[in-house]
């Protein structure tokens, strides 16, 4: 049998594991840090260790996004004349993010900001830093390397066969409401104003069978806003609505981003996707911005200017 090393790189969360279960299953050797342990340089001299004993096909996943990081195992090639061959899994950096939430809402049933995640000892749990580490050091591999053949894969998401339901997912300030206080959004409960034709048309949305979910963007809150308060808002906006709506926010500060909370992350999307098991092409997301419709995209869901819907 002819021998063969295989790398499997992609982004943090790209969907490595399930390709390289498949090479796994054709009878390939798997080594990888999360599960050795240590530095790249390790893990090649493992898969080197084992092919010298005995093995015909390695496999390697890791996210080897630069040509020093995949160098220690194409050197491993050349000493022992076997050729290396590359699978890289062209997922987005949208896609990646879905990924990494939804793996998340699986172990641990939350999104976890990043002082959170710091103490979960998870290599597969990890900040959108990492994701954006990748993005930003990210070498395309080229047959110059030493690579005996680079195969580009598509990333396909396939979601969970009952995920069947749908919502229409809203933004809340000037979106659902405006603020008669000083600022753009409410400091009182007193300051939430219920904006045009809002209850009529979220009737009908009802009605229809779509879930009414919220997903907002709360920065004044690291401003100093508290966020009792901020809460009693949100309260104050459903009651004046008539419904229940159920929300999920983000109080942290930026620049920069570093939660997967803050649209256009994804992660408060990732939470309903995965609590209510919604189809995304289902889902409707309302917003007055630009990161609104961000969001929506690198969701999977169809995306309404406030203005267009309510009107």
């Amino acid at each position: 049998m002819n021998k063969e090393i295989v790398i499997v790189m992609g982004y943090n969360a790209a969907g490595k594991t399930t390709l390289t279960e498949e090479l796994v299953n054709d009878g390939y050797a798997r080594f990888n840090r999360d599960t050795i342990g240590g530095k790249l340089a390790e893990v090649a001299k493992q898969a080197e260790i084992a092919l010298k004993n005995g093995e015909d096909k390695v496999v390697l996943d890791n996210t080897y996004g630069t040509v020093e990081q995949r160098a220690g195992v194409i050197a491993v090639g050349k000493r022992l004349g076997i050729p290396v061959r590359c699978i890289h899994l062209n997922t987005s950096l949208a896609d990646a993010q879905m990924n990494a939430c939804l793996r998340m809402m699986d172990r641990i049933g939350r999104i976890a900001d990043t002082a959170e995640l710091s103490k979960i000892n998870d290599p597969n749990l990890f900040p959108p830093a990492a994701i954006f580490a990748y993005k930003n050091r990210f070498e395309k591999p080229t047959k110059t390397e030493g690579f005996s053949e680079i195969e580009v894969v598509k990333f396909v998401r396939k979601n969970p066969s009952h995920w069947i339901n749908k919502a229409l997912l809203l933004d809340y300030d000037d979106t659902l409401r405006r603020s008669t206080g000083p600022k753009k959004w409410p400091e009182d409960p007193s300051h939430v104003e219920i904006l045009p034709n809002r209850k009529e048309v979220l009737a009908k949305y009802e009605d229809d069978g779509y879930l009414l979910l919220g997903v907002s963007n709360q920065s004044a809150i690291a401003k100093g806003l508290d966020e009792d308060i901020a809460i009693d808002c949100f309260e104050r906006t459903n009651e004046l609505l008539g419904f229940d709506i159920e929300y999920k926010y983000c109080p942290h500060s930026v620049p920069p981003v570093k939660c997967y909370c803050r649209k256009p992350q994804v992660g408060n999307g990732a939470y309903f996707i995965w609590k209510y098991h919604l189809d995304p092409s289902q889902c409707i997301m309302v917003g007055d911005q630009t990161s609104d419709k961000t969001f929506a995209t690198r969701c999977g869901f169809q995306y309404k200017d406030e203005a267009e819907f309510f009107a």
